[in-house]
């Protein structure tokens, strides 16, 4: 997930353009009325928030990721899933939960070599659909 600074490429899930994005913009709007980009626009903002504080909870426990080394990107993916890895590993521990055992979804192996602007229109139309 970007922000609409970043191209909709490859691996990128950017939100729709010149469309209301920030989560302010829809404070007080009847959910109802929002067209389908709208509607992935407000899920993408919400999602993206949870992303980025996810990002500062792993920054506070695994320095690495303060400045994660000049390294190819495929490095620097596993540098940060390891920590996701480990944080969700140690926190199981903390409160008693075994290790997750699932899956991928099909869903995740039908779209992981779709472009991202129909994996984006995909997500919209399930969330317009609800």
């Amino acid at each position: 997930m970007v922000d609409a600074g970043y191209a909709l490429d490859t691996g990128y899930l950017a939100p729709f353009k010149n469309t209301r994005y920030h989560l302010d913009d829809f404070r007080g709007v009847d959910m109802d009325t929002l067209s389908r980009q709208e509607k992935f626009n407000f899920t993408h903002s919400s999602l993206r928030n949870v992303v980025e504080r996810s990002f500062g909870v792993l920054k506070a426990r695994w320095h690495i990721l303060n400045g994660v080394p000049y390294c190819h990107r495929e490095k620097q993916k596993m540098i940060i899933m390891s920590c996701f890895a480990l944080h969700n590993f140690l926190r199981n521990r903390e409160i008693g939960v075994g290790s997750p055992t699932y899956p991928p979804s099909d869903w995740v192996q039908i779209n992981a070599n779709s472009t991202m602007s129909l994996v984006r229109d995909y997500i919209s139309l399930a969330l317009w659909g609800q």
